[in-house]
């Protein structure tokens, strides 16, 4: 009789322990379940931020560039803003005046200069 009080003690131990370790990994299914839902969250949050810049990248893209006169940069003196950088700097502008004038940065308007130096045809 000692032999079956004991084996139900230790079967006992054993059941409470594997539902013990079964508890635990319910609980640890709940936490990534809830962290997966969170991370879905912030993708869906991320992919509708992505659009939003995506959509004003394309607006820009398709907007001409316009000076502070409001004139278009591109139909102030020839086809492109960078024609009519080589003919401003052909009377003597410089970069930062050819800049703001046609609508591209100075780093751009500097290359142009040194480009247009360089070449057999200036």
């Amino acid at each position: 009789m000692e032999y079956i009080v004991w084996g139900l003690v230790i079967l006992a131990a054993v059941g409470g322990y594997l539902l013990f370790r079964a508890y635990r990994r319910i609980a640890y299914l709940e936490f990534s379940l809830h962290h997966l839902e969170e991370l879905q969250r912030q993708v869906s949050h991320l992919q509708r931020g992505l659009q939003d810049v995506s959509l004003i990248a394309q607006q820009q893209l398709q907007t001409p560039r316009v000076l502070r006169n409001g004139q278009p940069a591109a139909a102030a003196e020839g086809a492109s803003p960078y024609n009519q950088a080589i003919e401003l700097f052909k009377r003597g502008f410089s970069p930062a005046d050819v800049a703001e004038r046609c609508g591209i940065s100075r780093s751009e308007a500097e290359l142009i200069l040194s480009l247009y130096r360089n070449s057999p045809t200036s």
